[in-house]
C-alpha cells in the first residue's frame, strides 16, 4: 500500500483511507493488546483464544482492505498516469 500511496503522491493525488483500513487498524491494535496481556481478562472467563482470533480477523481484513483500496483507486492512478505523460 505504501507503494500505491507514493505513486499517488507523485501524481499529486490524495488517497484517503477507507472504513476497511480503519477497522483493520482497530483489529490489529486489539489483537496486539490481547497478545501482550496474555488474553487477560478473557482468560479469566474462557479458554477461547481471543488473541489468535483477533489476529486472524486482522489478517483477513488486511488482505480485503488492500484489495479494496487498490480496486477503488486503480483507475484514478491510471488516469493520472496517462494524462501526466501527454
Amino acid at each position: 500500500m505504501m507503494g500505491v500511496r507514493i505513486a499517488a503522491s507523485a501524481q499529486k493525488v490524495a488517497l484517503a483511507a477507507d472504513k476497511y483500513g480503519k477497522w483493520k487498524m482497530v483489529l490489529q491494535v486489539a489483537a496486539i493488546s490481547a497478545i501482550l496481556l496474555n488474553n487477560a481478562p478473557f482468560s479469566l472467563f474462557t479458554s477461547f483464544p481471543v488473541d489468535l482470533t483477533l489476529m486472524y480477523g486482522a489478517l483477513v481484513l488486511t488482505v480485503y482492505s488492500g484489495y479494496n483500496y487498490i480496486k477503488n483507486n486503480y483507475q484514478l492512478l491510471q488516469l493520472e498516469a496517462h494524462t501526466s505523460h501527454q
